[in-house]
């Protein structure tokens, strides 16, 4: 029976954490994976957490994800190398290599592969819009074959990085999250760094060395016109990071080319506000999700030998 879109429906969750899906020169990486108990091959939404590309934790915000499985669907928090271990495109290869792993070895858990979504929260929803582009990201000596996603939804993400968002200012009035403030940054890395330091180390390149022509390559919103799946953006009133402006804009300029987009602004919310995790934005963002890959079906739960490989 299929879940009518919009229905606050609630599941009993199976956590499967630590799974080894790739490792790209060496470099582990790993999921977790949330199921919902019940649900016949439910729809797959790969989240990928923040830090400004070079920090952060496919943990960080886990009851996030476990929030979203509870409307059905199987989410998986995923690990991608940060720009101090490698540079663009390794994170766009990563999420490839995840999906590549859910249509593989991921199989075993009863999840459904050719509906997925990418769902990202700052650095994360940047790089889940820019996922879903093109068919290819093209930055010598490679071509980065896009992931075969549905859908995007990205929170208070960063979607113009050139000169023009830096135009785009944050609120000033508001506090810089503690979150940031108290992260545990790389050795020689100014703390917190600054948005141009944090692009052109994902670039791998100089600040000095770094031109609005590389920046735009890695834009979403310098790319709009290759985004062909709908996109759900979500961005507080009150960001002391990313400002408000950076949503409104990609937004605007989606709807120019005619693309399927919506827009949710949470009033007084700051950068990681609590408000981004209440049971009411996680039921919008499921029912956006809901209407794009499909509403689940109830079905028996998983045999339990398939959860023990993720154990």
């Amino acid at each position: 029976m299929t879940t009518p879109v919009g229905q606050s429906a609630r599941y009993e969750i199976q956590s499967c954490p630590d799974i080894e899906f790739g490792r790209p020169d060496g470099h582990v990486l790993r999921l977790d994976l949330s199921l919902p108990i019940g649900v016949a091959a439910p729809a797959v939404v790969l989240y990928l957490h923040g830090g400004g590309w070079m920090i952060g934790s496919r943990k960080s915000h886990a009851a996030r994800a476990e929030r979203l499985a509870r409307h059905g669907f199987a989410v998986a928090s995923i690990d991608y190398r940060p720009s101090t271990v490698a540079p663009f495109p390794a994170q766009i290869l990563d999420i490839v290599t995840a999906i590549e792993w859910l249509k593989g070895p991921g199989q075993a858990f009863g999840i459904d592969a050719n509906r997925v979504a990418l769902w990202g929260a700052s650095a994360g929803a940047h790089l889940a819009l820019l996922a879903t582009a093109a068919p290819a990201i093209r930055r010598a000596p490679h071509d980065v074959p896009g992931p075969p996603a549905q859908a995007a939804v990205g929170y208070f993400g960063c979607y113009d990085l050139t000169s023009r968002g830096d135009l785009d200012r944050p609120d000033t009035g508001s506090p810089i999250p503690r979150e940031i403030l108290e992260q545990d940054w790389p050795s020689g890395v100014p703390a917190p760094p600054s948005s141009r330091y944090l692009r052109a180390r994902l670039l791998g390149v100089d600040e000095s060395a770094m031109s609005d022509r590389d920046l735009a390559a890695i834009s979403p919103f310098a790319r709009a016109h290759d985004i062909h799946v709908p996109v759900f953006l979500l961005h507080g009133t009150r960001d002391s990071v990313t400002s408000v402006q950076q949503s409104l804009r990609m937004a605007q300029e989606l709807r120019r080319r005619g693309e399927t987009v919506r827009l949710r602004l949470l009033e007084g919310a700051n950068h990681e506000d609590s408000a981004f995790d209440t049971d009411a934005t996680i039921a919008d963002v499921a029912a956006f999700l809901h209407e794009h890959l499909g509403g689940p079906c109830h079905t028996p739960p998983l045999p339990h030998n398939a959860v023990q490989q993720g154990e």
